[in-house]
């Protein structure tokens, strides 16, 4: 059993982790690293270019067994770009319950560790940790697609992951709902056609019922909240418990272009077409 002891003074462990960091603060230990993202741009295109960073706050509360310790910690990865206007969606997609920073983004979590130890008579606990990673999915002249992945465990049997997709037009910087590429009129047509697409992925047959293995309301498939794009079709995310049991994880579910052209907006094919272009144009 992991015996736990909690110490807020300095420490020889919190300060060979903070070895590896570049920059630290008076109230909690972070770490800033960062590298280039090697961009593939042909003569003819304009994609955003843009560095990967990261950033870790570690609580000054350890865990120690055996001479093995343990922390918690919060850390995020985020692309910045030479674009202002797109680090600032870039922050949007990070700070979703209105953190004014990065930095208090993290630290809350940090925080909320400490209050738990403070507040609790803790004999034996489990570090927290807390890590979310936004890629850049596809980045074309038109169209960009950010992948915002969290994992966070504070306790109890397992920790719980959310991932949360968004697609911008390039050019006024507008997030694009599904609606943009495919016909409110043909929405209806357009989630049957994804029906057939997901119960082909999942081995069910046409007739079988989604109530029993599934937590579609009603029995009735639904499409996802989480859309992308990507080269090959439209593409589909569910998180765990969204549509199954969380030892069943998520859901990953794409729909080809070609099986879907008559329910596209004509906006939707202007699109496709020159990311298709691009593609093509840097292979």
């Amino acid at each position: 059993m992991l015996v736990s002891i909690f110490k807020t003074t300095k420490i020889l462990f919190l300060g060979t982790i903070l070895l590896i960091g570049t920059a630290s603060s008076c109230q909690s230990n972070k770490t800033d690293g960062s590298k280039t993202h090697k961009q593939n741009i042909s003569p003819r295109t304009d994609s955003l270019s843009y560095r990967d960073t990261s950033i870790m706050q570690i609580s000054p509360y350890f865990a120690e067994n055996d001479g093995n310790a343990d922390t918690t910690y919060a850390k995020i990865t985020y692309p910045i770009f030479s674009d202002s206007a797109m680090n600032n969606i870039v922050k949007a997609n990070i700070l979703l319950d209105g953190e004014p920073s990065i930095e208090v983004y993290l630290g809350n979590f940090i925080e909320s560790y400490g209050n738990f130890i403070e507040e609790n008579n803790v004999k034996y606990n489990l570090a927290w940790d807390k890590e979310t990673i936004l890629r850049v999915e596809l980045n074309s002249p038109d169209l960009i697609m950010l992948n915002s992945s969290t994992y966070e465990f504070s306790g109890g049997a397992h920790g719980n992951s959310f991932t949360i997709w968004s697609v911008y037009d390039v050019h006024n910087y507008e997030k694009l709902e599904l609606n943009t590429f495919i016909s409110e009129n043909k929405m209806k047509e357009f989630t049957k056609i994804a029906e057939r697409f997901f119960r082909r992925e999942e081995g069910l047959a046409d007739t079988a019922s989604l109530e029993d293995e599934y937590f579609f309301e009603n029995d009735e498939f639904a499409l996802a909240a989480n859309y992308g794009i990507s080269k090959e079709g439209i593409i589909f995310y569910y998180n765990s418990y969204e549509i199954k049991p969380y030892a069943a994880g998520p859901t990953y579910l794409s729909i080809p272009y070609e099986d879907i052209q008559d329910c596209m907006t004509q906006t939707g094919k202007n699109y496709i077409t020159k990311l298709n272009e691009y593609y093509n144009s840097i292979q």
